[in-house]
């Protein structure tokens, strides 16, 4: 059974699952900047773990000795996000009947994770701008200036320089959140993890489940590398408790987690029937655009982190529609409208339509 890679230090242990590379390179960043006071956004897919590298840094620090506190953006009601970020005074709104004591006063002299921070509601980042600068707020309702000593360490799987451009996160903001990035590479591009990952998946979920489950034999873990994980190590486990659910025996096999694949997978009957055939043209598009002489241009990330967020919270028309934009801006330098609907297999009015839902003019170019 392969090794746990373990960040180690001050007495402290947290236990990452990893063998690979790119997750090395995280590991010296988390114990570099762990020491320090520094701000730290942390970013990457649904399911990479940014939880997990937050607890880590924290582990690592001096401020160790207190709880790290947890926020999810993302999961607060727009209403009540600064009163859970913030604290409320009594009387300050109808259900307020008692003072309330916000994560940041909770968290004075420890650690907070702000997760999806790019969730946050505009005024509400306003104010978190406020204590970053200053380490100190108001209660909702309150007068009284409340001073803190908080490290943040927020979390996004968005692209914030796109919810910039796009005015749903300051750009103020965003520049004092930016100041030591970690990005947790998906799965899918570190799939030497996968087999680690796996085995301690079995280890903790057979307990869980009371199954005397102790393997998984090297062609499920063949199996398992094949996939793309979109959902990462959060869609890895989900696939390993399924199979250990399901399977009789000692040991996963193959056909155990392949089917767990294919349960957890099963086609909506609501959904658009070339789902399919649309996520294969989103990794190429993604990946590269192809000129048709075959010469390749790059596309931006900030296109290839767009069309990401499109894949996990857009419609197809949108995610289509931006696919297209791709195309439009890698090879209209090179290549005629005509030539790019051409190649596209669309009409000159069909591309400026798609391109204009994604939100970018073509018809004077």
């Amino acid at each position: 059974m392969p090794e746990k890679t373990i960040i180690q230090s001050h007495g402290v242990t947290r236990n990452i699952i990893s063998e690979s590379a790119q997750m090395q390179e995280v590991f010296r960043y988390v114990k570099r900047v762990a020491p320090t006071k520094a701000t730290v956004l942390i970013t990457g897919e649904t399911g990479v773990g940014k939880e997990i590298v937050a607890q880590a840094i924290h582990d690592s620090s001096p401020r160790r000795d207190a709880p790290l506190k947890i926020a999810d953006c993302g999961a607060i009601p727009p209403e009540l996000i600064q009163s859970e970020l913030f604290g409320h005074e009594k009387g300050a709104f109808t259900t307020a009947i008692r003072r309330h004591r916000g994560v940041f006063e909770q968290a004075n002299r420890s650690t907070l994770f702000l997760d999806e921070v790019g969730e946050m509601p505009l005024e509400a980042q306003a104010n978190l701008l406020r204590v970053l600068e200053g380490q100190e707020f108001f209660r909702v309702g309150g007068e009284k200036t409340i001073k803190v000593d908080v490290r943040v360490i927020a979390a996004t799987n968005v692209n914030l320089k796109t919810a910039v451009r796009e005015r749903r996160f300051r750009e103020d903001l965003y520049y004092r959140l930016n100041l030591f990035r970690i990005q947790i590479p998906p799965l899918r591009n570190r799939r030497s993890d996968i087999g680690p990952l796996a085995f301690n998946f079995v280890s903790q979920l057979s307990r869980v489940h009371n199954k005397s489950i102790i393997n998984i034999t090297p062609e499920a873990i063949n199996y398992l590398q094949t996939v793309d994980w979109y959902g990462n190590a959060r869609e890895l486990r989900n696939v390993i408790e399924t199979a250990i659910i399901l399977t009789e025996g000692e040991e996963l096999k193959m056909e155990d987690v392949k089917i767990a694949v294919e349960i957890l997978n099963e086609h909506d009957e609501n959904a658009d029937t070339n789902s399919a055939e649309l996520s294969d043209t989103i990794r190429i598009e993604a990946a590269n655009s192809k000129e048709f002489n075959g010469n390749s241009h790059i596309i931006s990330e900030d296109d290839k982190n767009r069309l990401w967020e499109l894949v996990q919270t857009g419609t197809i028309s949108e995610i289509v529609s931006h696919i297209t934009l791709m195309r439009y801006r890698a090879e209209s330098p090179h290549c005629s409208k005509q030539d790019i609907a051409k190649g596209l297999r669309i009409s000159v009015p069909t591309l400026h339509k798609y391109c204009a839902s994604a939100g970018e003019n073509t018809e004077e170019r």
